[in-house]
């Protein structure tokens, strides 16, 4: 599949940051039968990545690391957008590329499998605090490293800015929720949550192949799911990890946290929740879909 996917609606918003630069849409051309995983940080985005990728090629040996096979598209991590662009038109067939932007800050393309991966916002806070600390030239004064406490309400209280939406919170979860989910700007999105994934990676792997319209018989499921087992992909970290063997990180391996959920039981007291529970409810105000964001198909917490 060569032909170049034809856009059915531009852009809303320009979602820029640290790492994020909106111009970098400009330079990706999309191919009919390409693959975008669109998720918030932290919420099984290089797993997803990687079942899909592995999918794709046929198993576990994928013939460049990950993460210039399937590259976070619009992001600026010293490589050139040019450069991603010439590495990602080398490849043939279908591809899977990243964002963690919202469905609103990039285009429609026909063709294209949106699959966006959520995660309870607890959990994501819990293991961004475990990201960050994971970081070699992180300040130590960041706000994300502070006491759990502290950190907590940087976290609840932050805003969503368009300006400097790479900085984590609530507000840019429930907001990438809402203008990827609840706008329904994307015909066919293929939703999928982290709880849910845990719960049996075998069937992870297969729903993914369906979601993707990938054919894969019981034995490529089953070596793709051994292959991106949670103790897998920590053992093989330097592939598979975002700017994974190049020194960006304390611990390559540590880029994948614990592979759990719930981690915030025992560690927040209940005015803790409260507050927590109370913002979220402002920042989306539907009971169906904060029970989904937070729990998936389980629908309880």
């Amino acid at each position: 599949m060569t032909d170049p996917a034809h856009i059915l609606a531009p852009a809303l918003r320009r979602y820029r940051g640290s790492r994020t630069d909106p111009n970098r849409w400009g330079t990706w051309v999309p191919r009919d039968g390409d693959i975008l995983v669109c998720t918030p940080p932290k919420c099984g985005t290089t797993w997803s990545q990687t079942i899909v990728a592995m999918l794709i090629h046929g198993g576990p040996d994928l013939p460049e690391k990950l993460p210039v096979l399937s590259p976070w598209v619009d992001a600026d991590l010293g490589v050139a957008a040019d450069e991603v662009q010439a590495a990602l038109a080398a490849q043939t067939g279908r591809r899977v590329v990243k964002t963690h932007t919202p469905a609103d800050g990039f285009p429609v393309w026909e063709g294209v499998t949106v699959i966006a991966v959520y995660r309870h916002p607890l959990d994501v806070f819990f293991s961004l605090r475990k990201h960050l600390a994971n970081m070699k030239d992180l300040a130590d004064d960041d706000p994300g490293l502070a006491a759990i406490s502290q950190s907590l309400r940087t976290f609840i209280d932050g805003e969503a800015s368009l300006e400097d939406f790479d900085r984590d919170s609530l507000a840019t979860v429930s907001l990438h929720y809402r203008e990827t989910v609840g706008s329904g700007r994307l015909p066919g999105l293929k939703l999928f949550h982290y709880a849910d994934m845990l719960r049996d990676g075998r069937r992870t792997v297969a729903d993914l192949a369906h979601a993707a319209g990938i054919e894969a018989d019981a034995a490529l499921i089953d070596r793709v799911a051994e292959a991106t087992s949670f103790g897998e992909m920590k053992a093989n970290a330097a592939q598979y990890a975002p700017v994974g063997g190049t020194g960006f990180w304390k611990s390559d391996s540590n880029f994948f946290d614990s592979g759990s959920s719930r981690k915030w039981e025992g560690q927040l007291s209940e005015d803790e929740l409260n507050l927590y529970d109370a913002r979220l409810a402002v920042l989306l105000p539907d009971d169906q879909a904060r029970a989904w964001l937070e729990n998936g198909g389980d629908g309880h917490r």
